[in-house]
């Protein structure tokens, strides 16, 4: 439940950011960024409404298989006990949160309202890989 609950506010301060910025005097947002933070591209400023837009439709996506963790192609092999299946939905529960906080920070970053630091994207996304790697030694433990 507390992640539904910060999911849900990263999608709405995603739009609240994004609805100011587009009600902002400025043109332009910055769409995209080098690998050291540079920025490389500027655009019209209604772009970053989409950015909100795919922050609900990946909630939507993670909801789904939150609720069915089975139906996701590549754990179709995993047995399907209580235990697996409360393991997988918190591993989706987590991603979701971490995808959406990301995205979040992206608009922040595109709004102008601070500097992209790539370390911190980077080191979220180490994070995510151990916590895959950490939910499959699990998942091959409750196989035995």
């Amino acid at each position: 439940m507390k992640n539904k609950i910060l999911q849900l506010l990263t999608i709405i301060a995603t739009f609240v950011i994004a609805i100011v910025k587009m009600l902002d005097d400025t043109d332009k947002i910055i769409l995209h960024w080098d690998f050291w933070g540079n920025i490389t591209r500027y655009g019209s400023k209604y772009y970053i409404i989409f950015l909100p837009v795919i922050s609900l439709i990946l909630y939507v996506l993670f909801h789904y298989y939150e609720r069915n963790p089975y139906k996701m192609i590549q754990i179709s092999k995993i047995e399907m006990t209580s235990d697996n299946t409360k393991l997988l939905s918190r591993y989706i529960g987590v991603v979701a949160s971490l995808v959406l906080l990301i995205l979040l920070y992206v608009t922040i970053c595109s709004a102008q309202i601070t500097k992209l630091q790539p370390l911190s994207v980077i080191a979220v996304l180490f994070i995510l890989v151990g916590y895959y790697i950490y939910t499959n030694i699990k998942l091959r433990r409750n196989r035995v």
